[in-house]
């Protein structure tokens, strides 16, 4: 099921997952193990995934697989706009992963810059805590 614009504010509050691709900035080290993973299919600027919940302290592992026809990835932001991790860019039938932890509470930002796909609206929140 496809996520909708009108459905984000009220997804993100209930800890919904909106995901997007990802830009080239990198966080500085990598997780090394996830709590647990998500899994996330690409499609043309949207995607779809169910985070559960997920709570501040929590290692994240997405799973990003590209049911698309172009390139796809995606980048996890932090409230304040700093990489905290990315995927490379996914070919068509692809998949890559990146694992993240959540260290504080807060809403974060998943995003695609591949091309014009952030332009076009491939961005999402999750709320964390």
């Amino acid at each position: 099921m496809p996520f909708t614009r009108p459905a984000v504010a009220l997804l993100v509050f209930g800890s919904w997952l909106f995901v997007s691709c990802g830009s080239d900035d990198t966080a500085d080290s990598a997780p090394s193990s996830a709590e647990r993973t998500i899994e996330i299919t690409a499609t043309e600027y949207e995607f779809n995934g169910d985070p559960g919940v997920i709570g501040p302290g929590d290692t994240i592992e997405f799973d990003v697989e590209n049911a698309g026809e172009v390139d796809h990835s995606l980048e996890v932001l932090s409230s304040s706009g700093t990489s905290l991790g990315r995927t490379e860019r996914i070919a068509p039938g692809a998949s890559d992963s990146v694992t993240v932890t959540f260290a504080d509470a807060g809403v974060y930002r998943l995003i695609c810059d591949v091309d014009d796909h952030l332009s076009r609206g491939q961005t999402a929140s999750i709320s964390v805590g």
